[in-house]
C-alpha cells in the first residue's frame, strides 16, 4: 500500500464519519435502536481494521517504539554484567561492538610513577574497573568509560548519564562519580485504540525502570606495577 494510498483511505473514512454524524444526528438524543448500535459498532470495527495497515507503515523511528528498541539494549546490559561476574572479560573492542553499551567519555594521563595504585571513592559501587596491559611502555594510561542502558519506562536515558571524573596523580588514580543528575520527562498516557490491542496487564510495566552499571577501561602501559589493594573484586586485569 503506497503512502498516497493510505492518504486517500484516511479521507474516505473522515468522509464517512462525517456522513454518519450528518445522517443519524437526530437519533443520537435518544437511546440508540439495537440496529444503530450495531452499525455504529460494525462502522468502528471496520476502521481499526483498516487502520491496521496504515499503522506498520508508518516509519518506527519517528512514530512507534516497539518493545524490540527497549528490551535489545537491556538484554545486552545484562548480558555483559553477568559475563563480569562470570570472569568473561570483554576487550575494548568488544563493548564498542556491543548494541546499547555507550562509550560517554575518553582520556589519556601521563605517567608520573613506576606504580599505580587506586582510590574509588563512595557512590562507585557499580563501577567495574578493567586493566588491560598495552605491548609497548609509552608512558600513557588511556582511559574509556562506558555506561550501560539506563530506561526509566520506554524512556533511554543512557547517552545522557555523565562520565566519572577521573584523575592521575603521584602514581594514585582517583575515580570519583558524577554529582547527582536530575531528569524530568513526561509520559503520555496510552491511546485507547492501540490499548484495545495490548496486554491489559501492560500498565503494571509501563514504568518499570533499569538502572545503568559503568565500566572503567584502562590500558596500561606493559612493565606497570599495578596495587589493587582491597578493591581486588572491583578491579580487574584481563
Amino acid at each position: 500500500m503506497s503512502r498516497v494510498l493510505s492518504q486517500l483511505l484516511l479521507f474516505l473514512i473522515g468522509i464517512a464519519i462525517v456522513f454518519m454524524f450528518k445522517f443519524k444526528r437526530p437519533k443520537f438524543y435518544r437511546p440508540l435502536s439495537w440496529k444503530l448500535s450495531v452499525l455504529a459498532t460494525g462502522l468502528y470495527l471496520g476502521v481499526l481494521i483498516m487502520l491496521v495497515p496504515i499503522l506498520y507503515m508508518l516509519p518506527a523511528k519517528d512514530f512507534i517504539k516497539t518493545a524490540e528498541d527497549k528490551d535489545q539494549p537491556i538484554a545486552s546490559s545484562l548480558n555483559l554484567m553477568n559475563n563480569l561476574y562470570n570472569q568473561h572479560f570483554p576487550t575494548e573492542g568488544d563493548l564498542d561492538k556491543l548494541k546499547g553499551i555507550y562509550k560517554n567519555s575518553d582520556q589519556t594521563f601521563k605517567l608520573d610513577s613506576s606504580k599505580l595504585s587506586f582510590n574509588l571513592q563512595p557512590g562507585t559501587e557499580n563501577y567495574h574497573v578493567l586493566i588491560e596491559r598495552k605491548d609497548l611502555d609509552d608512558g600513557e594510561i588511556d582511559v574509556s568509560t562506558y555506561v550501560t542502558a539506563q530506561y526509566v519506562g520506554e524512556v533511554n536515558f543512557t547517552k545522557r548519564i555523565l562520565p566519572p571524573t577521573i584523575s592521575v596523580e603521584n602514581g594514585m588514580l582517583s575515580l570519583r562519580a558524577p554529582d547527582r543528575q536530575t531528569f524530568e520527562f513526561k509520559q503520555l498516557n496510552v491511546d485507547f485504540t492501540m490499548a484495545q490491542f495490548n496486554n491489559q496487564n501492560s500498565s503494571i510495566h509501563e514504568m518499570s525502570s533499569h538502572f545503568a552499571n559503568h565500566i572503567i577501561f584502562i590500558r596500561v602501559p606493559q612493565s606497570l606495577e599495578i596495587n589493587r589493594g582491597v578493591l581486588g573484586d572491583r578491579i580487574q586485569i584481563i
